[in-house]
């Protein structure tokens, strides 16, 4: 089974960094109450809401899981808050050139084709715009055996990580100018307790629900995927404005 249909079977969605990465991408691209903002690859929609609630700004979610866009949705419903969510290819979004004041992205541009998810986003962002990045990148030196690896075990078509380098460049060849790169130091930085188990809770509930859905005998394999998702990578952020 894909790893997205495992997503939306199991009900929640983690990325890289945690919260903590979440709260450090938002804060650094500063979303104003009129702007209107874009997230590709929404999931269950708590980064979304989030941002509507605490920047009172005008949301749209986009997700290419049907059932992720729906969930996203509700939640925005729920607590009464601006924005919509589709269905749609990150690659082909259906929305006219320089819709867009700001968009991010928490770790899905690893599945992606590059450079033309960037280059699709930049159409889709007024000129200036801003554009946040929550991604892996290679702790130290690059390990391709592990892409490999993990792009079969997850049954997804491309999952390739970058140096920060390689970032850069995907993005300045894209039409964006670069203002942050950081590597953060671990997958779980520092941050309040409360926050701290929120994120173990969500790993814990992914990690049993993938496993529910994994034969016995591949439960060591996803184990070890694991491990070498910390032993390999670790989270960076990015922030960019569209050149124009």
């Amino acid at each position: 089974m894909c790893f997205f249909r495992w997503l939306e079977q199991v009900g929640i969605t983690s990325h890289p960094g945690g919260w903590a990465a979440t709260e450090r991408l938002l804060s650094l691209l500063k979303p104003k109450p009129d702007d209107l903002a874009v997230e590709l690859g929404c999931g269950f929609g708590r980064t979304l809401a989030y941002a509507a609630r605490k920047f009172s700004v005008q949301v749209v979610g986009v997700d290419l899981m049907p059932a992720l866009a729906s969930k996203a949705c509700s939640r925005l419903k729920s607590e009464r808050l601006r924005g919509f969510t589709i269905a749609a290819d990150i690659c082909r979004l259906p929305f006219r050139d320089e819709t867009f004041t700001v968009a991010w992205a928490e770790s899905v541009f690893v599945f992606l084709p590059k450079p033309e998810a960037f280059v699709e986003a930049a159409r889709v962002l007024k000129p200036k715009g801003r554009f946040g990045m929550v991604e892996l990148t290679w702790r130290d030196e690059p390990h391709p055996h592990y892409c490999e690896q993990t792009k079969e075990f997850l049954g997804v078509e491309r999952y390739e990580v970058l140096t920060i380098q390689e970032w850069v460049s995907m993005f300045r060849s894209s039409g964006f100018s670069v203002e942050v790169a950081e590597k953060m130091p671990s997958h779980a930085p520092p941050s309040p307790l409360h926050q701290w188990l929120s994120d173990f809770w969500d790993l814990a509930r992914l990690g049993v629900g993938l496993a529910r859905q994994l034969p016995a005998q591949r439960w060591l394999e996803g184990a070890q995927k694991i491990f070498n998702l910390f032993r390999y990578t670790v989270p960076a952020i990015f922030i960019v404005v569209k050149v124009g």
